[in-house]
């Protein structure tokens, strides 16, 4: 399955959204952005809620969108999550979602029950919207998009409006929408952690242009906030045993053992593991009589440095993948680091983020 869209077309005198993709509409794709960058003009052309005289959009081998054809919004069965909250006010939350399985007709994905059981939403069903929190609103806004039977889910900025709290309360429920339902996902945001949680390709959009599209690994290594203090890398680790007594997870990590601090996976599963920059240190030799469990061995691949910062970032490749290390830059010059050196990374158990991998 895929989407493929091009435009060439001037939105509202602002900049000319010049784009050219084709999207894998089996993988959950973010767009990525600054604000302004058209990541939610190219969602509003991809949903028809933009009809632009030099857009072209085609879904699964069906024109959506050319010069001679325009579908509708409501007949290109999509299901859209807005950052502004659009329930009605005037139903309540079940009544939103029973408005959406009667104008979409028979859902063939989920059940009603199963959609409610998943975004944990059953004792907000009497409620209405004015007396639901904004992450509460938010879980309902997306089991009315779910219930409306949609081919393709869009999701603009979905946590934008809402507090970091709420929003790290929703993530885990967009982890397990993934995982359980078979639905191609377009995500738009400018959070990095969100698009490292939840994507599996990144398209990176600026001025209306898309300028790369990588899978969210190879983003997390060179994407544009790799070398900021945010920077975060992400791994694959197979999970190999637990330690109960000290509450760890071991896991395999290019040959390599690492640990992971007080999780619920179970040995087999594949892991999606971020690593801070900011928490991994390098050493010249393997250290001895650290509090630091994880010491993975590995090889300069590049180094950042920029004059106006007091950092520095290293690549560091171990096996087929990679890591980063946020050091200063004093480090780096008595350390003496080179590209293609051998090196220790050094990283607390504690700061791994896991999840599932798809």
């Amino acid at each position: 399955m895929s989407l493929k869209i091009t435009a060439e077309v001037q939105h509202s005198g602002e900049f000319n959204l010049s784009v050219d993709l084709n999207i894998d509409t089996d993988r959950v794709t973010a767009l990525y952005g600054a604000s302004g960058s058209g990541k939610t003009t190219l969602l509003r052309v991809i949903a028809g809620l933009e009809r632009c005289a030099g857009a072209t959009v085609i879904f699964n081998n069906e024109i959506w969108q050319n010069s001679n054809i325009f579908i509708p919004t409501h007949k290109r069965k999509i299901g859209y999550v807005f950052q502004h909250l659009h329930l009605f006010p005037h139903l309540s939350a079940a009544e939103n979602l029973n408005f959406a399985m009667r104008r979409n007709g028979p859902n063939n994905g989920l059940s009603f029950n199963d959609t409610v059981d998943m975004l944990d939403i059953g004792n907000l069903l009497g409620k209405n919207p004015t007396n639901l929190s904004g992450g509460e609103q938010q879980r309902v806004a997306i089991a009315r998009a779910l219930l409306s039977n949609p081919q393709l889910l869009v999701m603009d900025e979905p946590l934008g409006s809402i507090d970091t709290s709420a929003r790290n309360r929703i993530l885990p429920y967009l982890q397990r929408l993934q995982v359980t339902m078979n639905i191609p996902v377009i995500y738009v945001s400018h959070a990095l952690d969100e698009v490292l949680e939840l994507a599996d390709d990144v398209i990176l959009l600026s001025s209306g242009r898309a300028t790369a599209k990588k899978t969210v690994f190879d983003f997390a290594i060179t994407g544009p906030d790799a070398e900021l203090p945010h920077g975060t890398a992400m791994i694959r680790c197979r999970v190999t045993g637990r330690d109960p007594l000290n509450e760890l997870t071991l896991l395999s990590f290019e040959n390599q053992k690492m640990y992971l601090a007080n999780s619920f996976y179970s040995s087999g599963d594949t892991l999606r593991i971020r690593i801070p920059a900011r928490d991994v240190s390098l050493a010249l030799t393997k250290p001895e009589g650290s509090s630091i469990l994880n010491i993975i061995e590995g090889q300069i691949k590049t180094i950042h440095t920029d004059n106006a910062s007091p950092a520095a970032v290293v690549v560091v490749r171990c096996g087929n993948q990679q890591i980063l290390a946020r050091i200063t830059r004093k480090s780096l010059s008595d350390m003496k680091l080179t590209v293609g050196q051998q090196i220790f990374a050094q990283i607390k158990g504690v700061a791994l983020i896991a999840n599932h991998d798809r």
